[in-house]
């Protein structure tokens, strides 16, 4: 996360020694810790969060673009006329097919 090396850890180690003293240090480093750990807690669920917004929105861009293109295929094919063979028999729901309709179906 930071870039610190050995040397610049000791430096601020001894200006921390020196300037809240050696009874205080122990408590300073465990604060110190708990902010650390909070901060890399946060971040990690700061990027958890972006990472599922782009996921989101990749997965709506993708619905829309699939509606989009296939609601366009719809009003096409119902656009289309239909082509209806006059020599086909209609069956209303009240008229039942004669014996020679059904077998010269078949």
């Amino acid at each position: 996360m930071f870039d610190i090396g050995f040397w610049e850890f000791s430096l601020i180690a001894i200006v921390a020694l020196v300037v809240v003293g050696p009874e205080k240090l122990p408590e300073l480093t465990r604060t110190v810790g708990k902010l650390m750990g909070r901060a890399r807690r946060t971040m990690r669920e700061l990027k958890y969060e972006l990472e599922r917004d782009a996921e989101f929105e990749e997965v709506n861009r993708l619905r829309e673009e699939f509606s989009k293109k296939h609601l366009d295929d719809i009003k096409k094919t119902l656009d289309e006329p239909i082509d209806v063979d006059d020599e086909t028999p209609r069956i209303d729901a009240d008229d039942k097919p004669s014996k020679q309709e059904t077998t010269a179906s078949n």
